[in-house]
């Protein structure tokens, strides 16, 4: 009878190890990337043009990545002042702890290869912005980047910068996991 309360208490401690530190995706289908709302944008996203900066922010439904049905296309005319004047944000906010190792994955691309496009992930406390620059292909890629966050906060939020003018990128299947 020990033996077997024994045997339990050690299953239920490695499980609870193993679910303690395991990387967990947070709920986010494709970033929401495939259901369109009735003005044809994307839900939960936020395209940004501010300070000079123009684009056109539209559904592509063909050229995707592969098991994807749609991506979201940005075509660059004009930069603003700043790389944050041209960008996209998803809008479901998580929380987060300071230190806490979050791992962002997504696949892009860049219709003529070599564009440049900033992955950033910052919270409502001033000083948690931290940004990784992306060289992208002209084919679909996987790209991915860990940051540990800044602050902590139930408002931790990622964005994309586009840093070329005058090129279309290309951008599905995003998430976070932590």
């Amino acid at each position: 009878m020990k033996l077997t309360i024994k045997f339990i208490l050690t299953l239920f401690i490695v499980f609870f190890y193993t679910f303690s530190f395991s990387q967990k995706s947070l709920e986010l289908k494709n970033s929401d990337l495939e259901r369109v709302s009735p003005d044809g944008k994307f839900w939960w996203w936020n395209d940004v043009t501010r300070k000079g900066a123009d684009a056109t922010f539209s559904v592509e439904d063909f050229d995707t990545n592969p098991g994807s049905q749609k991506a979201l296309k940005v075509q660059t005319h004009t930069m603003g002042e700043k790389g944050y004047h041209l960008s996209s944000q998803y809008n479901q906010k998580f929380k987060g702890k300071e230190g806490d190792a979050v791992t962002i994955s997504f696949h892009a691309k860049n219709k003529d290869g070599g564009g440049k496009m900033k992955l950033v992930i910052q919270s409502d406390v001033q000083g948690s912005y931290q940004g990784k620059d992306f060289i992208l292909s002209e084919d679909w890629t996987k790209y991915s980047h860990t940051f540990n966050l800044k602050s902590n906060s139930s408002n931790q939020a990622i964005r994309f910068w586009y840093m070329t003018e005058g090129t279309e990128f290309f951008l599905d299947d995003v998430s976070i996991s932590k």
